[in-house]
């Protein structure tokens, strides 16, 4: 396997160079072909038609090769001047298909905390310019050497199997290089992600006129569920006694509910914008709401002046939803959880937050 390697350094070293020889090293020690480009050495200045030729060994292996290596250092959360610069050079007629269809390794490390927005920002750019990123490397100056050298090595690895199986990746056919400003990191418009208000989703889908066909098919499918507690085969295992259960021995319902702003996955909610509210009944039961905005959840006591979905459910089974014995959607098709609103909501219940 062909293997190009970038590297852009700032000038003050993070630890940017030991972080990119592991990664060369890693891949070399698998037998893979490295040809390895240091940006600032070759010194590429800012691009133009005349120049072009200053990129051009770098250019050539990136074209011959299987996959890529991107590695910078970083101050802010967009990828460092010279990594920008160097990206330019794909605007040239010659070198702007070079990148089509390439797997690439992203690596990025700072010292501030940003290293993450700049490999997204940089796998913007790879996208608009035709290649994939399988593999981000975030790397932080606050971990140890050891921690640092494991983590590169371990992803690299991944990288390496990833090339091996020979995985194809399609550009999507909206996409055209041609028309693409290297030197704007902002995703094309048919790719950014705006966030949708759950009751516009709910209107979308027409969920507020159910018709009879469809109240029949939510009938048969309560009664499968039942059927199968009966015979044994339901994937909850109740009665086990879990790490879980333990831990939250001795805190009441609206303690464990109010955690759940806390074991929140934002990455599984970005396009979800709602309130929901909780009525729980029984001794200690209580009445509060979660507000969902995008990647961020808050729970608070009481009645919420507006709520995309209403959930009614004794404290029993409301423990049960928030330990996992039982998924949402399994207890509101048992009856055991009642539903008002937008229940669409409710199927993405147990994957945005983690079990209590």
């Amino acid at each position: 396997m062909k293997i190009a390697a970038i590297i852009a350094p700032m000038g003050v070293d993070f630890g940017l160079d030991a972080a990119f020889k592991t990664a060369c090293d890693t891949l070399t020690e698998t037998g893979d072909s490295v040809k390895a480009f240091d940006i600032s050495a070759l010194n590429i200045g800012f691009y133009d038609a005349d120049s072009a030729m200053r990129a051009d060994v770098v250019m050539q292996a990136i074209d011959a090769a299987d996959g890529v290596i991107f590695a910078f250092d970083t101050a802010l959360p967009i990828p460092n001047a010279r990594m920008l610069t160097f990206l330019e050079y794909f605007a040239d007629i010659a070198y702007r298909k070079h990148l089509t269809g390439k797997p690439c390794l992203l690596l990025a490390i700072s010292k501030s905390g940003v290293e993450r927005a700049a490999l997204e920002n940089m796998a913007n750019a790879i996208m608009q310019l035709g290649g994939f990123d399988v593999v981000r490397i975030a790397l932080n100056t606050g971990a140890s050497q050891k921690d640092l050298t494991e983590l590169i090595e371990r992803q690299t690895e991944d990288f390496y199997r990833i090339l091996r199986q020979n995985r194809k990746y399609i550009l999507p056919k909206s996409i055209n290089t041609n028309d693409f400003d290297v030197t704007n990191l902002k995703q094309p418009e048919q790719f950014q992600t705006k966030p949708i208000n759950v009751s516009e989703l709910y209107k979308k889908h027409n969920l507020e006129n159910i018709t009879n066909e469809q109240n029949s098919d939510i009938e048969k499918i309560s009664a499968l569920f039942i059927k199968r507690m009966e015979n044994g085969n339901d994937e909850a295992v109740s009665g086990e006694q879990t790490a879980s259960s333990n831990q939250t021995a001795g805190r009441s319902i609206k303690q464990l509910t109010a955690t759940l702003a806390h074991r929140f996955n934002p990455h599984l909610a970005k396009e979800i914008i709602a309130t929901m509210q909780l009525n729980i009944t029984g001794p200690s039961g209580f009445d509060g709401y979660l507000i969902i905005n995008s990647e961020e959840c808050i729970f608070t006591e009481g009645e919420a002046a507006n709520s995309d979905i209403i959930i009614n459910a004794d404290q029993k089974t409301w423990n049960d939803v928030l330990n996992k014995k039982v998924s949402a959607q399994k207890a509101f098709m048992m009856g055991q959880l009642k539903v008002r609103g937008n229940f669409v909501l409710l199927t993405n219940f147990d994957q945005m937050f983690s079990a209590v």
